[in-house]
């Protein structure tokens, strides 16, 4: 709402009685400040309305009044900075014949000041006016309002884990004589995790003729060297990206194995960012991993996403508590039980199809 003299075009006019009236309301007014003699107002009521409108578009030449929106006004909010040189905006303004265009310039030089002194906010679009004709611009906006965040897990979801490692096991076993009472043991204990802490028990408990050290210098390279995306999961990555959408890989283990893996099976080049429960200092299913995911990417989880995931409890419930919509990958399995995911998809490529077409 603006309450002043000038331009009434494009805003909500207002009078002092309704200024006094929001600013004496609690919580009524999301945002203030005051420019070219007039008072702004963001204020909750009238972002009650434009959102029951449709998509609401908000114009804010400070950053203090983005914060403010985005803190204290629930909703998904897209940040773009529409930007260009001083010599433009002098030129643009003297063409529509302004008479405030000292006090246009002024404002282009608090704005610059302000982006100075805010140097680690991140806006989720900058679009140079002078550089970008409307149509285009409007059209990178668009697209930017469709993306949405896709969290995925990594193993046993986007790689088969469980083959490399199936195969890394008998390879030893058979290499050193080991029986497969021995081979059956190694399996189950390293199946769903595998570290130092496990091989040393494994050493431990049965005898292996390695040193758990030697055990493990020879498994991380070895199985990073195996693993392989199940078909068809570079293709399909590259379609959700291709569509506008941010892809995080969200993965508990060792930093080490897991970054050696992700290099080797080709993933770390076709994703958006990595996230790794030991370099977060969390594991999935607690919502700081899932946060640290969104950050990496410049997202807050307010805004918004899903999570991919071959893991109920890690993956879905974990995924859901953080407040995201979530798709299990079955690989022909049936749902466990408990509340459902969002989706059940028989693979990755199943399941960035349905949050492409879902977003469509």
């Amino acid at each position: 709402m603006k309450v002043g003299p000038g331009r009434s075009a494009g805003y909500r006019m207002g009078t002092p009685e309704q200024l006094a009236q929001l600013r004496a309301t609690p919580g009524a007014v999301v945002y203030e400040n005051s420019r070219y003699g007039s008072t702004y107002v963001t204020d909750r009521p009238g972002l009650d309305a434009a959102f029951a409108a449709g998509v609401p578009v908000m114009h804010l030449g400070q950053v203090d009044g983005v914060r403010a929106v985005l803190d204290g006004y629930p909703g998904r909010w897209l940040t773009v900075l529409l930007w260009c040189p001083r010599e433009t905006t002098a030129a643009r303004s003297a063409s529509r014949g302004d008479i405030d265009t000292p006090a246009r310039l002024a404002a282009w030089d608090a704005t610059e000041t302000d982006l100075t002194a805010n140097p680690h906010f991140q806006f989720d679009l900058t679009i140079h006016t002078d550089e970008v004709a409307p149509e285009a611009a409007a059209a990178q906006i668009r697209q930017a309002l469709s993306s949405e965040l896709v969290l995925v897990d990594f193993d046993d979801t986007l790689i088969d884990r469980l083959a490399a490692v199936t195969a890394w096991v008998t390879r030893y076993c058979v290499g050193h004589g080991l029986g497969p009472g021995v081979e059956q043991r190694m399996l189950d204990a390293m199946r769903i995790r595998a570290d130092l802490d496990v091989i040393e028990g494994l050493c431990a408990k049965l005898g292996l003729p390695e040193s758990a050290g030697e055990l493990w210098s020879r498994y991380e390279p070895e199985l990073a060297a195996a693993v392989t995306p199940f078909p068809g999961v570079f293709e399909a990555l590259a379609a959700v990206r291709e569509a506008g959408h941010q892809v995080v890989v969200v993965t508990n283990g060792g930093a080490q194995i897991q970054h050696a893996k992700l290099a080797a099976s080709g993933i770390a080049g076709v994703v958006d960012a990595v996230c790794i429960s030991e370099e977060v200092g969390a594991r999935k299913p607690q919502a700081r991993i899932f946060e640290a995911a969104a950050a990496s990417v410049g997202r807050d989880l307010a805004q918004g996403g899903w999570m991919i995931g071959d893991n109920a409890e890690l993956d879905v419930l974990g995924g859901r508590a953080a407040g995201l919509r979530t798709v299990w990958v079955s690989h022909g399995r049936s749902w466990p039980g408990g509340e459902e995911p969002d989706y059940i998809a028989r693979d990755v490529p199943d399941a960035l199809d349905h949050i492409r077409g879902g977003t469509r």
